[in-house]
């Protein structure tokens, strides 16, 4: 395999107290070639990550000459240089689950079929199901638990018999392969995700290093084009920027419900022993954000798989006095696709689900040139469910589009039902939006009743200036009567542009424009 460049960065990070410390350049100093990590091949499998500098959440890989199968028993260990166990993946574990995963609540019982996501820096752990080892044509993938490895560490991995069923295979002894992880990266400022010749090769993985870089320290993960099978656990990381190479060629997706992990979530203090009760689960969502500030997305596309038939958020933004930013990105699920807290900015994105794909308690979320697209389902749908305070703008769409895929009937799709809390304000709002013969000419959805049932230009359901998607304005005389269209006064005051839009942020709108 050829080498890589790695490029020295100026600005080292000092991981014991978290300030930074200019580092001197080499004047006209060429940047060192680092030797990537090579192939072990053997006449029966070729193996993945072999020799020096792997990364430190490198998936292990097996291609055989036959087609593999997974056994039901027997175990893979990974070793440090001590012979003590660092991970370590049983296949009965993993065989039950396939069988018959039962719903992950905080009393499961912790097994290797199951993942604590996140790091000590981070200080919490999530607890979710994953699947450790995968067949995809003649190669065995084995994803190795989050934050198991160390940097510059050596390892081995044995692989017991009867964990894989393949020609001429009986498994992996002591010493017979062995690598050694890279030195944590020189740059704190960028890192990258993707094959091998990256920094990282989960996006994880460097969410966990920017959590060691200090939570204020500014920080962006740039993940190469590809599809990344994993969930993400991002806590207490201020100033993170997860930017993909487009948002069609950078996917992030999962398939989690409420049917597998009950609940949006949190997270706990230590890893569990096997055996032991899990505690808080770790949601149903593909994402999990917890008390972050300035997390961004951009040129990338977020995806739970699941489908039809439960709670399945792609990102639950579990940030009160939080801000969150998308630029250029997709949402994609079905039902819950986004859960909202705190301070939100969607620009030029595109969110795609069924009932209440728009939901939770924001302070602020605006949409601004943005697609909401319906899917299809049988019952038709609801884009936005909100549950904010009073006098909070709540969810905003600004010159939208709101569209639907085929098979989406005429008149199904509702702009918003309330959840029926009367001690929460149903703040939703569309200015200058285009709307699809999908949206029923009542506009929103009528029971249970919203709150305010009288709504003001501050809360309750709002539109302004709403329009087809030929570009003529609609006619709303039939709209539910518990919504109003509000004057040009408050559209200037209060919805016009962003800066209006956010005027009430404690942070100012700075970071809007």
């Amino acid at each position: 395999m050829p080498a890589a460049a790695v490029i020295l960065a100026l600005i080292a990070c000092d991981k014991t107290s978290g300030n930074e410390n200019a580092a001197v350049p080499d004047s006209g100093a060429e940047p060192p070639v680092m030797e990537r990590p090579s192939d072990l091949v053997t006449e029966v499998y070729t193996a993945y990550p072999s020799g020096v500098n792997a990364c430190v959440d490198s998936y292990l890989t097996l291609e055989f000459k036959s087609v593999p199968r997974l056994g039901r028993s027997g175990s893979i260990r990974i070793l440090d240089q001590s012979g003590a166990v660092a991970d370590v993946i049983k296949m009965e574990d993993i065989a039950a689950s396939h069988d018959a995963r039962p719903q992950l609540t905080g009393t499961s019982l912790f097994t290797t079929a199951m993942d604590a996501i996140g790091s000590p820096a981070a200080g919490r752990y999530r607890i979710v199901y994953y699947d450790p080892v995968k067949v995809e044509g003649n190669t065995v993938t084995v994803r190795l638990h989050s934050d198991r490895l160390g940097f510059g560490q050596t390892y081995s991995v044995e692989i017991g018999e009867g964990v894989i069923e393949a020609d001429g295979f009986s498994g992996i002894g002591a010493g017979k392969w062995t690598f050694t992880v890279m030195p944590q990266p020189e740059k704190d400022t960028e890192v990258t995700v993707g094959s091998r010749d990256c920094d990282f090769m989960t996006v994880q993985g460097a969410v966990n290093f920017a959590n060691s870089c200090g939570q204020s320290h500014e920080m962006v993960i740039s993940v190469s084009p590809g599809v990344y099978e994993e969930q993400l656990y991002i806590r207490s990381k201020n100033h993170l920027t997860i930017r993909g190479a487009g948002k069609e060629s950078t996917v992030i997706r999962f398939d989690n419900c409420n049917a597998y992990t009950d609940g949006v979530g949190s997270g706990v203090t230590s890893v569990p022993e096997l055996g032991e009760a899990v505690g808080k689960a770790g949601g149903r969502s593909v994402v999990l954000v917890e008390n972050c500030d300035m997390l961004r997305f951009e040129n990338i596309s977020l995806e739970n798989t699941h489908g039809h038939g439960s709670q399945a958020e792609t990102v639950y933004f579990n940030s009160n006095d939080g801000r969150l930013i998308a630029v250029n990105c997709n949402f994609i699920g079905e039902q819950d696709t986004v859960e909202l807290k705190g301070w939100c900015l969607f620009r030029d994105c595109s969110l795609t689900g069924d009932v209440d794909f728009i939901w939770g308690y924001a302070r602020t979320a605006l949409f601004e040139s943005c697609e909401i697209r319906s899917c299809e389902n049988a019952n038709g749908g609801y884009i936005v469910q909100a549950r904010c305070e009073s006098g909070d703008r709540g969810f905003v769409f600004l010159d939208c589009d709101i569209t639907a895929e085929s098979g989406v009937a005429d008149g199904s799709v509702y702009l918003a039902r309330s959840g029926g809390d009367g001690s929460c304000f149903d703040n939703v709002t569309y200015i200058g939006c285009r709307m699809g013969d999908h949206i029923a000419d009542a506009g929103w959805y009528s029971s249970p009743a919203p709150n305010p049932s009288a709504p003001s230009g501050e809360n309750g359901w709002k539109e302004y200036l709403s329009r087809n998607m030929s570009g003529m304005f609609l006619d709303v005389s039939s709209r539910y009567s518990g919504s109003r269209q509000i004057s040009a006064q408050e559209y200037e005051s209060l919805y016009k542009d962003a800066a209006a839009i956010f005027s009430d942020c404690p942070e100012g709108t700075d970071w809007v424009l």
